[in-house]
């Protein structure tokens, strides 16, 4: 058979090499919501929610996350809380004296991935007098296969070319 030829053992290596290198592209959508909201006094919360179905999301795709929120004139002994989703400490967290960097764990992605939603609460502490300021959801997505799809017309016309289709 010619297919065995070593010139076409090396077409469909490299077209196999395409094929397997499209999972390592990821693509990233980044949700940004502006707050500049006040916080102060024990138990006042500030609530939001990021949406990235207007970015071109598509439920269940999302393979990571990571959510920053800044928080401005916090002072060390100044605490809060960041409830993620579900108050499950999952991808939340209490801070002292520090804004909220993490990425998202297994229950506050999930709920991500069934809505293309991410809720938010910052609760305050006792003596507690801040500023939340910008929130950034970077999230992690798979490419199309663009290059599963030219991958596999080169096979095809490669095997018509030599007859076999």
């Amino acid at each position: 058979m010619d297919i065995f030829k070593f010139s076409n053992i090396k077409k469909i290596g490299l077209v196999l090499g395409l094929l397997f290198s499209t999972s390592s592209f990821a693509g990233t959508i980044v949700d940004v919501v502006y707050q500049d909201q006040a916080l102060s006094g024990f138990g006042n919360s500030i609530s939001y929610q990021h949406d990235i179905t207007d970015d071109g999301f598509t439920f269940g795709s999302a393979t990571s996350a990571n959510l920053a929120i800044q928080v401005n004139n916090l002072s060390f002994w100044e605490t809060l809380l960041f409830q993620i989703d579900e108050f499950d400490f999952d991808s939340g967290a209490i801070t002292l004296g520090s804004g909220y960097i993490g990425d998202l764990e297994v229950n506050a992605l999930a709920a991500l991935n069934s809505n293309g939603l991410l809720d938010v609460l910052v609760y305050s502490g006792p003596f507690t007098s801040v500023r939340v300021g910008t929130s950034t959801l970077t999230v992690q997505v798979p490419e199309p296969s663009t290059l599963l799809i030219l991958g596999l017309a080169i096979i095809g016309l490669s095997l018509r070319r030599q007859g076999q289709l």
